[in-house]
């Protein structure tokens, strides 16, 4: 009987217990402000448990097998090559699209406005871009298409290559 009222006891610990990442990066934006952007969209929550978008999360900011240059990587590429009276501005805008971004992108697939496509485009954009002006425009034009995808503003099949190279004046995969 004690055994078992024991065995209960832990079960139900076992089931309370959070689904949070107990060693949550610190160089990320908080894991609360991911476990909030969850928590309102109801209709991903039937879809994906918290614990699983929380690790699509982690695999945005560090990469994975497939796509092994995460945010982070690409991040701190950007900023070093950057100009150094920029470099703390652009780093403090990079890390607040990275949560965005990441945010929308690690929701179940079928529920998201954001996706690894996208996510090639824009990390291709950033890598080659050439002077502070191309790169504060660049910037300014996937955190303007980042909101009009949340908002329902535009179509994902609108975020193609071509919309960046004609705005930016840029050859992201010429003849490829």
């Amino acid at each position: 009987m004690k055994f078992g009222l024991i065995s209960l006891t832990c079960l139900t610990l076992l089931a309370c217990r959070s689904t949070d990442i107990a060693d949550w990066p610190a160089d990320l934006p908080a894991q609360g402000y991911f476990v909030a952007a969850y928590e309102a969209d109801v209709i991903n929550q039937e879809l994906q448990p918290r614990q699983e978008y929380l690790q699509w999360i982690l695999s945005f900011y560090e990469g994975t097998v497939i796509a092994p240059t995460g945010w982070e990587a690409m991040q701190s590429q950007v900023v070093e090559s950057s100009v150094p009276e920029q470099r703390s501005e652009l780093d403090v805008q990079l890390f607040e699209l990275g949560g965005q971004i990441a945010a929308e992108w690690a929701k179940e697939n079928s529920s998201r406005a954001i996706d690894s496509r996208m996510l090639s485009i824009w990390g291709s954009v950033l890598q080659l871009i050439t002077g502070p002006e191309q790169l504060y425009a660049a910037i300014q034009l996937i955190r303007a298409d980042v909101e009009a995808l949340l908002n329902q503003d535009i179509l994902g099949d609108e975020i193609n290559d071509a919309r960046y190279e004609r705005r930016l004046g840029l050859q992201l995969f010429g003849d490829f």
